[in-house]
């Protein structure tokens, strides 16, 4: 279910989203959130460092864990109830750089560490262009942003197959996250967990929204890009820290309980800034 979610349904809903939608302003809005992640990751990883006394590596995970969002499994289904299609218009902006960014930055600092025995930028680079490659959500956004640089019009039994399979992703993919968060084996690093999901659900939306706010964004727009920060941590950060070896029970823990928290943070958040 998960594998039809990501590789045909939600890349459905996405082309035909950026093949209809108005003008996508990336700038302002994918500016925003990233120059508000960059700067509280690096943040982070400082913190990670000098008050918890971590190691370089494991300080790039804590980092991660403290501003990747669970964009699309969650992103998506939220943003749509919330704000239809002009508002998933506006979060294709972040998800075109949101993995492309997030993931290789963290993955350059984590080799910088020489205890982490990595394969050298090169590798990092390859892996990550690779990544960026088989992603089906990145590539989705790039073949319909291509799409709409033709100025054609999408063939009338293609938009409906679109249509037909683009509305199960939201609520597929949410019952495919429940199903797939994965299980803490051990709670005994949460004084991390704590602090990384209080950064990535309270400190980075509040980031976010002045520098939206700074760069003129509005509306809809600044809506969806405070929302998109303030979405519990992605798993592709556990996926990255099982992968590496460094702080694996932390960034599950942390997905599990930024995920269960933000229930709470995102209904306060959708009901002010809606």
């Amino acid at each position: 279910m998960t594998d039809f979610v990501f590789f045909l349904a939600m890349p459905s809903l996405l082309f035909s989203s950026v093949a209809g939608a108005p003008p996508l302003r990336l700038l302002d809005i994918a500016g925003s959130f990233l120059a508000g992640a960059v700067l509280l990751f690096t943040v982070a990883v400082v913190i990670a460092m000098k008050l918890l006394r971590l190691r370089l590596a494991a300080g790039a995970m804590f980092g991660l864990n403290s501003v990747f969002g669970n964009t699309v499994m969650l992103g998506i289904p939220i943003v749509d109830a919330a704000f239809g299609r002009e508002g998933v218009a506006y979060l294709l902006a972040i998800i075109a750089f949101h993995s492309g960014l997030l993931l290789p930055l963290a993955t350059l600092v984590i080799e910088a560490d020489p205890q982490s025995g990595g394969s050298g930028p090169l590798g990092v680079l390859r892996a990550a262009f690779w990544g960026i490659v088989k992603n089906p959500v990145v590539m989705t956004i790039l073949v319909a942003l291509i799409w709409r640089l033709t100025g054609l019009s999408i063939p009338g039994p293609v938009g409906r197959l679109l249509d037909l399979l683009g509305p199960a992703g939201p609520p597929m993919a949410l019952f495919c996250l429940g199903a797939s968060l994965p299980r803490p084996r051990g709670w005994a690093d949460m004084r991390e967990v704590v602090v990384a999901s209080v950064l990535k659900l309270a400190v980075l939306p509040a980031l976010v929204a002045l520098i939206a706010h700074a760069a003129g964004v509005t509306g809809v727009a600044f809506a969806v890009v405070v929302i998109t920060s303030a979405l519990p941590t992605g798993a592709n950060a556990f996926l990255l820290a099982r992968r590496f070896h460094t702080m694996a029970e932390a960034s599950a823990s942390t997905v599990v309980v930024s995920t269960a928290v933000s229930i709470l943070t995102l209904t306060v958040l959708l009901g002010w800034l809606r």
